[in-house]
Formats: structure tokens, C-alpha cells, sequence
């Protein structure tokens, strides 16, 4: 089967033959199959990005919502819209599909399957932005996030049994398959505040446990693991300091999951659980330090831009290892998880300023990401979004400790919701054609043939 080149990686190309049976049925589902098996690596993140701008756009009104009355939409609705696109439609398939194309070797890479379970998660995702803003958890959103769920297991299957197979080191690997696990993990969250969102419990301290049981999963798993995946794989560096902190990393998620559990009266046991967890994540931090001089020097010969982007990233990462490790202080735990915008304020922290910017720069690294000029402005823009989001957010949190507040800080957020959506959109905009140009030939075989040009740096 012939090859073409599209991204960074080899994708085997369908068939012209495809779907050319008779009848208007599969006139479509023969244009859907061509279109979906041709899906370049580009493409994916092109379509990342567009999600990305409507995240951001949704966060903007929610933020508009706060200050100006906008009676016709609920901001609960709309909040969980926000955040379930910005899990399901841009990071998730944007590190997936990095993780499916870049770090499986090339016989795996750009499988046919992929292709269709990346779609199911997209299409999944769309579901649950288009009916979250209307109905909140009802039978439709609740139908949509269980389809994302259960295409999210079938990648983590076939996921798993193709890296296994594969020869790359072992980091890589143990961090990619604790990626897809522990994102497989965290649906028992999500299963739990659906039922007791459709139900309508009361049990309060059910529905914050369900909510940072998923939250920390995905943050601290599936998200932070497949970062590392991707940098590790990219870096090609394999020592005793990278496997430390790579086994630290993976082992550190369960037991930190028992530091959400800290804002409420819990057992013991769970104490112990979490002390133990927050002493691993102090083995992480310290193994990050010892591996950054291996790293140093491949980051030094990335991009100008690529090494100040990925070093935001980093720093974000360990402001997020330092805030977590703080919480098994009890008097410092309760006032984190009893105080909304610190805890808005972490969860931006992580999103954006860590695996959202590192996203970026390995996009702009490797050529998935169309560079130029108003990529610049764009991609500052949405930096600088990040910054006051985080000032401003962190401000707010210590006045409500202090008992002060100030409606100024409500317009600085509402600022930064402009920045983060400007920038997003004009990434989005900028981005729009493909970084390579595309010139369809047929081959001897009757295969569509894709020709990659690809930019001038």
C-alpha cells in the first residue's frame, strides 16, 4: 500500500475505489470514508485549533456573563459546555492524535483505526457542545459524553496493544500507556456526576469528590504523562534520571488523587494515602531538576520561540507539583478546595499555561503549526491572556482569604477572556490551510497520491 507523507509521520492512503458504489447512501459514507482515511496529522491539529478558539470564545462569555445580564443563557449550562469541549475537542484530540501519529513507529502510525476512533472522539465532542448549553446533564449531553467515553476506551485498547509491540524506550512507553489508562480511569468520575447531576443528589460531598477524582485523572494523568510522552520521544533521551522521574510521575498520580479528598473529614488511611502522595511528589520535582540538564541541550536546538514557549510550560509544571504538594498542609488543603478561584485558578494553570503552550510549541517544532508572523502576534497574545488570567484569578483568591475583594479584578478576567480568545482565534484563522501544500496525484495502483511541499522556514 502506498505511503504518503503528511505531518511527520507516514500515513497509508484508501483507496479511490472507496465508497464508488451507486446510490446516494454511499455517495456519502464513500466521501465520508475517503475524506476520514486521508486525514493528515495537520489536519487534526488544525482542527485542534479551531476547537481551541471556541473554547476560549466560550470562556469569553462566561466571563461577559459575570459583569452584563444575558438572560437567555445559563451559566451552569454553559460552563460545563466550556469544559467538557475543552477536554474532549481540543486537548484530547490534539494529544491523542500527536501520540497516534508521532511517537507509534511507522507501521502503526496513521492506522485506518485511528483515523476513525480520533473521528468518534471529535464528532462525540461536537455532540456535547451543542447540547450541554441547553439542557446541562440531560439525556443528550449525558449520551454524548458516554459515546466520548467509550471511544476514548477503544483508543486505549488498540493504543495499548500497538506501543506494546513496538520498539520504542521504555519511558516513552510506560508513560504513554499510563496516559491512556489512568484517562480511561477517570470516566468513573465522569460516570458519577452524571448519575448524581440526572438524578439530582444532594450528596454534596460525593459530587466534589466525582468532580476532582475526574479533574485530577486528567490533569495529572492522561495530560501531564502524555506531555512528557511526546517531549521524551522527541528529545530521544533515555537515562536513569528520565526513567526516575518517569516511574515517580506515573506512580504519584493514584496516590495525590487522596489529596482532593483532604478538603472534608476523611479516614486515616486516606491521610496516610495522601502524605505518601505528596512525598511523591516532591521525588517527582526533584527527578524533574536532576533530568533538566539531559534536557537542555536538544531544547536548545529547537526554535527560538519553541524554547520560550516550552519553558512557560515548564515553569507552569512546577508551580503545579509545588501547589499540590501544599495541599497535605490541612490548613492549607481546605482553604485551596473551599476557595474557587484558587482552584480555577490551578486548573487554568495546568490547561493552558502547562500542557496548552507545550501543545503549541511542539506544534510550531514540527511543523504543524504555520508559523509567520501573525502566528507571533497570535500566539502572544494568547500567552499574555494566560499571565492575567493567572494574576488575576491567584489576586482574587488571596482577597477572599483577606476578606477584601474588588470589582476590578472581575474586568481584568474579563480582559484576559478577550486576550485568550483573540489569540486563540487568530492561531485558528492564521492556521487554516494546512502547513503543507497539497497536490492530489493518481498513482499506478489508483490510489490517491498526496504530494507534501512544504513552507520555507
Amino acid at each position: 500500500m502506498e505511503s504518503r507523507k503528511s505531518g511527520t509521520r507516514n500515513e497509508k492512503l484508501a483507496p479511490l475505489s472507496a465508497g464508488h458504489k451507486s446510490g446516494w447512501w454511499w455517495g456519502i459514507t464513500g466521501g465520508l470514508h475517503r475524506r476520514i482515511a486521508n486525514t493528515s496529522l495537520a489536519s487534526w491539529i488544525q482542527i485542534a485549533l479551531a476547537n481551541l478558539a471556541v473554547v476560549a470564545l466560550l470562556g469569553l462569555v462566561l466571563r461577559g456573563k459575570i459583569l452584563f445580564n444575558i438572560p437567555f443563557l445559563d451559566f451552569r449550562y454553559l460552563l460545563h459546555a466550556h469544559s467538557h469541549f475543552a477536554f474532549g475537542g481540543w486537548i484530547t484530540v490534539a494529544l491523542l492524535s500527536l501520540m497516534a501519529y508521532i511517537i507509534l513507529p511507522s507501521e502503526y502510525a496513521g492506522k485506518a483505526i485511528y483515523k476513525w476512533m480520533l473521528t468518534a472522539i471529535l464528532i462525540t465532542s461536537y455532540g456535547m457542545l451543542f447540547t450541554f448549553p441547553f439542557q446541562g446533564y440531560g439525556l443528550y449531553s449525558i449520551l454524548f459524553s458516554n459515546l466520548f467515553i467509550f471511544s476514548s476506551y477503544a483508543f486505549t485498547v488498540v493504543f495499548i496493544k500497538d506501543i506494546w509491540k513496538s520498539a520504542v524506550v521504555s519511558s516513552v512507553k510506560v508513560l504513554s500507556i499510563g496516559a491512556v489508562i489512568y484517562m480511561s480511569l477517570s470516566s468513573a468520575g465522569a460516570f458519577t456526576l452524571a448519575y448524581l447531576m440526572a438524578t439530582k443528589s444532594q450528596q454534596t460531598y460525593l459530587y466534589r469528590d466525582a468532580i476532582y477524582s475526574y479533574l485530577h485523572l486528567q490533569y495529572s494523568g492522561f495530560f501531564s504523562l502524555s506531555v512528557f510522552a511526546l517531549m521524551l520521544h522527541y528529545l530521544k533521551i533515555d537515562n536513569r534520571y528520565t526513567k526516575w522521574f518517569t516511574w515517580s510521575l506515573t506512580a504519584s498520580v493514584l496516590p495525590t488523587m487522596f489529596l482532593c479528598y483532604l478538603w472534608h473529614e476523611i479516614s486515616n488511611l486516606f491521610q496516610i494515602i495522601a502524605f505518601a502522595g505528596s512525598i511523591l511528589l516532591i521525588a517527582t520535582l526533584i527527578c524533574f531538576l536532576l533530568m533538566l540538564p539531559a534536557l537542555l541541550p536538544g531544547i536548545q536546538k529547537t526554535k527560538p520561540l519553541t524554547k520560550k514557549v516550552v519553558g512557560i510550560a515548564m515553569i507552569a509544571f512546577i508551580f503545579k507539583l509545588i501547589f499540590q504538594a501544599l495541599t497535605i498542609i490541612p490548613s492549607l488543603g481546605v482553604l485551596a478546595f473551599s476557595n474557587r478561584p484558587i482552584i480555577i485558578g490551578f486548573l487554568h494553570l495546568v490547561l493552558l499555561g502547562f500542557v496548552s503552550l507545550f501543545i503549541l510549541a511542539y506544534c510550531i517544532e514540527n511543523r504543524l503549526f504555520k508559523y509567520n508572523r501573525m502566528g507571533a502576534i497570535a500566539l502572544w497574545t494568547f500567552v499574555a491572556g494566560i499571565v492575567l488570567n493567572e494574576l488575576a484569578l491567584f489576586s482574587q483568591g488571596l482577597g477572599y482569604m483577606l476578606m477584601m475583594s474588588s470589582s476590578m479584578l472581575d474586568w481584568l478576567l474579563l480582559l484576559a477572556a478577550v486576550c485568550l480568545c483573540s489569540g486563540a482565534l487568530l492561531m485558528a484563522i492564521q492556521n487554516r490551510r494546512t502547513i503543507y501544500r497539497r497536490s492530489p496525484v493518481i498513482d499506478t495502483d489508483g490510489r490517491l497520491k498526496v504530494l507534501p511541499v512544504k513552507y520555507p522556514d
